[in-house]
């Protein structure tokens, strides 16, 4: 009887253990393996592991920024669609924190003394349909806006090269209109042409329609 109370005893015990023993070890869905941040990085590059037996399609996560000593500075939710596989890691690249003010991550290295920070990396959720259909809805309006604001700018360039052909034509077309005037009036195109450089072809015309036709003398 005391040989089975004992047994029944250890069994407890050792059944308690390794329940303990995998409830501490339990790691989020989605785990933060590393982060990367220089002080001349517009975005900081984290990597995700999958660490769930199906595929992950998005993922929800918040990125608490501390100080050296552990002190909160600031913190970001960020939701992204990504395929990571079972047992896989992916990296993804999200908004530099700081950048302007030359942070970086302190395990990146840095010999200029620029501030430094830790991050404190928590899972909220993954795998969400709805969530995972409102950043598609979001990710169609970012890109029709996008195209929206190419086309604009291929119109204004249109316009712009239209305009500068006028111009041009109009130019052009001054000083042709010069050597005209010039010919029909018995006078030298090229001296006139030469002359419109330095006094402009609108002035030109004018002195030619003042001074009127040169008669040269018949013999």
């Amino acid at each position: 009887m005391r040989n089975v109370l004992i047994t029944t005893i250890i069994y407890f015990l050792t059944f308690a253990q390794s329940v303990n023993a995998a409830g501490t070890s339990k790691s989020p869905a989605v785990d933060m393996v590393s982060y990367e941040q220089s002080w001349l990085d517009n975005n900081g590059t984290i990597a995700l592991k999958n660490n769930t037996s199906e595929n992950i399609h998005n993922v929800t996560f918040v990125l608490e920024y501390l100080d050296m000593h552990g002190n909160p500075l600031d913190y970001d939710t960020f939701t992204y669609n990504i395929d990571i596989a079972p047992g896989k890691t992916k990296k993804l690249d999200i908004p530099a924190y700081e950048h302007s003010r030359h942070y970086h991550y302190y395990k990146t290295k840095d010999e200029l003394g620029n501030p430094a920070f830790k991050l404190r990396y928590e899972l909220k959720d993954y795998n969400l349909p709805q969530k995972e259909k409102t950043d598609t809805v979001s990710t169609m309006g970012q890109l029709s806006a996008r195209d929206s604001s190419n086309t604009t700018n291929d119109e204004y360039g249109y316009i712009m090269i239209i305009m500068i052909l006028v111009i041009l034509g109009i130019y052009v077309g001054s000083y042709v209109l010069v050597a005209l005037m010039a010919q029909r009036r018995n006078r030298n195109p090229a001296m006139w042409i030469l002359l419109s450089f330095f006094l402009t072809p609108v002035l030109i015309c004018i002195i030619l329609l003042v001074i009127g036709k040169n008669h040269i003398p018949e013999y």
